[in-house]
């Protein structure tokens, strides 16, 4: 059975491959990770649901680490912490600009995190508790940086947690 996928287009849910991908025109890369070979109707409709709403999940996400940053335990301040003591001086001034504290370049480096993938797993494919997985970057020089803030949502959207992986 055919079923319409946002982005995507037409999947066989019946006949599933064990990966998919595309780069949307906003240039945020878009994988599909599944387990089984089936998808029922129902975790399909949900899965389109999600991929119809990725700038809605990005706003919530973008409050999730907001939150996260504001408590300094939070793996969004150590990330930005790193970028603040290994960037070289030229490099942070290009992103921050005038910023002294670096409480300040940590907020304006918070400003400029951008999606770059999200990654679904409907069926648990590798164990993994995430139904979707969204990875946040800064760019340099218009490269995105290896380091990334993960953010990690369960089927119901609730946030699982936040992590830092490079």
């Amino acid at each position: 059975m055919q079923h319409p996928l946002p982005h995507f287009g037409e999947i066989n849910r019946e006949q599933l491959e064990e990966y998919y991908s595309i780069t949307t025109t906003a240039g945020i890369n878009l994988d599909l990770n599944f387990e089984h070979t089936r998808i029922d109707a129902d975790n399909a409709a949900m899965l389109a649901e999600w991929l119809r709403d990725i700038d809605q999940l990005d706003v919530k996400n973008k409050a999730a680490l907001q939150q996260d940053f504001e408590t300094s335990e939070g793996e969004t301040q150590k990330y930005f912490r790193f970028y603040i003591e290994e960037l070289p001086e030229e490099q942070l001034a290009d992103l921050v600009g005038e910023a002294e504290t670096d409480e300040e370049k940590a907020a304006i480096l918070l400003s400029k995190l951008q999606l770059c993938r999200v990654g679904f797993y409907p069926d648990g494919k590798y164990g993994t508790t995430s139904y979707a997985v969204f990875d946040y970057t800064i760019y340099i020089d218009g490269e995105p940086e290896d380091q990334l803030l993960v953010v990690n949502r369960d089927a119901q959207r609730e946030l699982i947690d936040i992590t830092w992986e490079s």
